[in-house]
């Protein structure tokens, strides 16, 4: 009983494709199709391809940690 209740929260996990998709946590902020996602691996699980993600920090903004506001609707 102990293995199912450990499985559990696995088979419940949202997930908008057929296979399996796993993201760290990692912040390196994207955009794709108006929306705005925490790292390019997030918008892939979403269904987006790499042409299609714009990635939003600059190397400049990862060694400095500061990011503007951005807007992905433009």
């Amino acid at each position: 009983m102990k293995k199912f209740l450990l499985i559990l929260p696995f088979l419940f996990s949202c997930n908008h494709n057929t296979e399996e998709c796993f993201c760290t946590e990692e912040y390196n902020p994207v955009c794709a199709g108006n929306n705005q996602y925490s790292n390019p691996c997030k918008a892939q699980c979403d269904g987006f391809e790499n042409s299609e993600i714009t990635i939003l920090l600059t190397q400049e903004e990862i060694n400095t940690g500061m990011l503007v506001e951005v807007n992905c609707s433009i």
